[in-house]
């Protein structure tokens, strides 16, 4: 079979992919193809429906900081609404359960586990001063933050059982994993990645899930995938690429590219898929199978008005001893339905992937009504997906990495070599796991690309 030309091949159309397709059309370099393994654009961003509204089964946030995805939804007239926090919060951590006023979490702490928390705070913030996302493994203790999971250091610098049980929590919120597998170095770098523990634990203002899309930011996907029209080529899963410094034969299971320049804009996990010739270089190689996907089961309850309201609740939950945690309120303004979404996350994933979405279903309803009442019982639709059984994701939110991975296989994660350049979230050292991650790097790649 004789390979189609091409100047670049771009290998993925998540999001990171297609603002690699569109860096690349703003250059005027129109020369490129995508390729995609799947039946979809959008990759972690995923399009559903629950009832009669369109929703996100994968990404769904925005952040004031994240950019780049901010001008995008401006540019494609994708309108926001701020997540709804308006009344009070239920937290409950090691039997301690507390209301407080949209976010606020002090009434879950007696004052030496206060003390405590914050002087965690304390520690944490100075760690972080010294790391630079661009080059986190070159941190003077990089090797000794490493070699340790964010769970040793819990046990270690944290007084108060309370406050460890909620660092756990957000470990498994945040990553999508235990805090028994996540090195320390890769918890600082992410979090920094995403302007801090606060900015990105939150949904009020200056949040990080402080606004979500009106009809689902997959809409965004699919506008850059218009732009990109006769570019993007589906269900075309790349089997093996020969590579020289000089160019690739990019194979597909219905078709061979070759091109001079190569940007691989895939989950990291998923790159072991694709046979190299020659191999890939030995650490590049030690880096991809060793970084490990979060496990995430994300659900969607849609009730005929949000009654949890009336009762003075904002439909924030978060919570140690149920699975499905965190739930919020994700109504969307202008209309009258009650929308909650949320997470079985870590090992709550991969315990409840085996059941059925109606079991599933059981649980979060339950769990609902526990704290507002049988109402909840009886929603009007229910959809989850669960991303642990996506081939070609295999996981979500995003990949992290365990003790003595990223000091010595880190800078592989971007390094470009030969015709490769590489893209995806995991990739970006500003908010890393994020869409906005995977738009800036995408965009970098590109960059790179043209300047190679």
């Amino acid at each position: 079979m004789n390979a189609e030309n091409k100047k670049i091949v771009i290998i993925g159309a998540g999001f990171s992919g297609l603002a690699a397709g569109k860096e690349l059309l703003r250059n005027a370099q129109e020369d490129f193809i995508i390729l995609e393994a799947r039946d979809r654009i959008g990759g972690r961003v995923k399009p559903g429906m629950l009832g009669p509204l369109s929703i996100d089964l994968g990404g769904m946030w925005l952040g004031p900081t994240q950019t780049r995805l901010k001008e995008l939804a401006a540019h494609y007239q994708v309108a926001t609404y701020p997540t709804p926090l308006a009344g009070k919060s239920i937290f409950s951590v090691n039997g301690k359960m507390h209301l407080g006023e949209r976010e606020e979490i002090d009434g879950l702490f007696n004052i030496l586990e206060g003390v405590d928390y914050l002087n965690s705070r304390k520690k944490i913030d100075k760690m972080l001063s010294g790391i630079d996302c661009s080059q986190p493994w070159n941190h003077p203790e990089a090797k000794a933050l490493d070699a340790v999971t964010v769970e040793y250091w819990l046990q270690k610098s944290v007084k108060s059982k309370r406050i460890r049980t909620l660092y756990r929590l957000l470990c498994f919120s945040l990553f999508c994993a235990e805090s028994d597998q996540i090195s320390m170095l890769f918890f600082l770098h992410y979090i920094k990645s995403g302007d801090g523990l606060d900015v990105m634990i939150s949904a009020d203002a200056g949040g990080g899930q402080n606004f979500l899309f009106h009809g689902g930011v997959h809409q965004v996907a699919d506008q850059m995938g218009h732009d990109l029209a006769g570019k993007i080529r589906l269900n075309s899963a790349v089997t093996k690429i020969s590579w020289t410094d000089s160019g690739a034969q990019v194979d597909t299971i219905d078709g061979s590219y070759a091109a001079s320049q190569v940007i691989i804009a895939l989950p990291p996990t998923i790159i072991p898929k694709i046979q190299f010739q020659p191999t890939l270089p030995r650490k590049k190689n030690a880096l991809h199978k060793r970084l490990v996907m979060g496990s995430a089961i994300k659900f969607w309850v849609l009730y005929e008005t949000p009654f949890w309201r009336d009762q003075g609740y904002s439909g924030s939950i978060l919570i140690d001893d149920m699975p499905c945690t965190p739930i919020y309120d994700v109504s969307p303004t202008g209309q009258d339905l009650g929308v909650m979404a949320g997470f079985f996350d870590g090992d709550h994933a991969l315990q409840f992937s085996g059941e059925s979405s109606d079991s599933r279903k059981r649980v979060v309803t339950e769990t609902i009504a526990k704290f507002y009442g049988p109402q909840a019982l009886e929603p009007v639709d229910y959809v989850d997906n669960d991303w642990t059984t996506e081939e070609w994701s295999e996981g979500c939110y995003g990949a992290f990495a365990g003790p003595g991975v990223y000091h010595r296989y880190g800078e592989w994660l971007k390094k470009s070599f030969g015709p490769f350049h590489w893209a995806g979230t995991e990739t970006s050292p500003v908010w890393t796991g994020y869409i906005e991650g995977a738009i800036r790097s995408g965009e970098s790649a590109a960059k790179a690309a043209l300047a190679s």
